[in-house]
């Protein structure tokens, strides 16, 4: 595919953004990346004390459980939420040199996925302090990843040229971001949802790669093939959706960085 032949291209410029972004989230910090361990961590430590005693009964492993929602879920907001401003925020590059537009969304995609990973260390700490064994299924982790890191991508072409136009959708993703982290079962077992409004998580995108990841790490088994289905399909959507949008206000963005 041409994009794909493109980013290739361009991928020293990709790097040189994520590095960048990565200079500037830890500048003057004493810990550094290390925050991206730590901040996991004491919120897990938080949420535990408050949730565990409710559900210890339904949830197995809790911390671990907790900590693999969140991780998934900090992921797709933050990624999400840093692309929708990075045509803004290189506005004066852009207006200077030709590059693929898209580049500057998508660095801020892979700079949360580079994030990420260090939060990651965060659930294999708590596994070696929980004694928990890693079913064999865990060594597919990374299957999830990949297809949140490429429904985030979607995501965030769409955003980030959508937001150069119209500046409200700032605002209005934000109240978004916290009203879709109640319906991804981050600290909750989804059996406590009435069975009649369920669908309204089982089928938020964000679940569905939560519950993949969880299916592989926690419940040691393969994801069926509905949940497959479902995860591949919410990825094709969202890139097709993402790009085509994109390429249709690609020539506008230059008019409003």
């Amino acid at each position: 595919m041409k994009i794909l032949s493109e980013i290739y291209g361009y991928r020293e410029l990709l790097f040189e953004l994520v590095k960048r972004d990565l200079k500037i989230k830890y500048r003057r910090s004493s810990l550094g990346v290390i925050w991206s361990v730590l901040n996991p961590l004491l919120f897990m430590m938080i949420t535990t004390i408050i949730f565990s005693t409710m559900f210890k009964n339904q949830i197995e492993n809790f911390p671990i459980y907790f900590l693999s929602g969140q991780v998934m879920y900090a992921f797709f907001a933050e990624s999400t939420g840093m692309a929708q401003t990075g045509l803004i925020d290189n506005g004066s590059l852009i207006k200077k040199v030709y590059t693929p537009k898209y580049i500057f969304p998508l660095s801020k995609i892979c700079f949360s996925l580079v994030n990420m990973s260090f939060s990651l260390i965060a659930i294999l700490i708590i596994i070696f302090i929980m004694g928990y064994n890693l079913p064999v299924t865990a060594a597919l982790f990374f299957i999830p990843i990949i297809l949140i890191f490429i429904f985030s991508a979607g995501v965030g072409l769409l955003l980030s040229s959508l937001t150069v136009i119209y500046r409200d959708i700032l605002h209005i993703y934000g109240i978004f971001l916290s009203l879709l982290s109640f319906f991804s079962a981050t600290f909750y077992p989804i059996q406590i949802i009435p069975a009649s409004y369920r669908g309204l998580v089982e089928y938020n995108p964000v679940y569905v790669f939560i519950a993949y990841f969880r299916e592989l790490v926690l419940n040691g088994r393969l994801p069926d093939l509905q949940l497959n289905i479902v995860a591949v399909m919410y990825c094709l959507v969202s890139v097709v959706v993402g790009y085509k949008v994109f390429k249709k206000n690609e020539n506008k963005i230059v008019l409003y960085v």
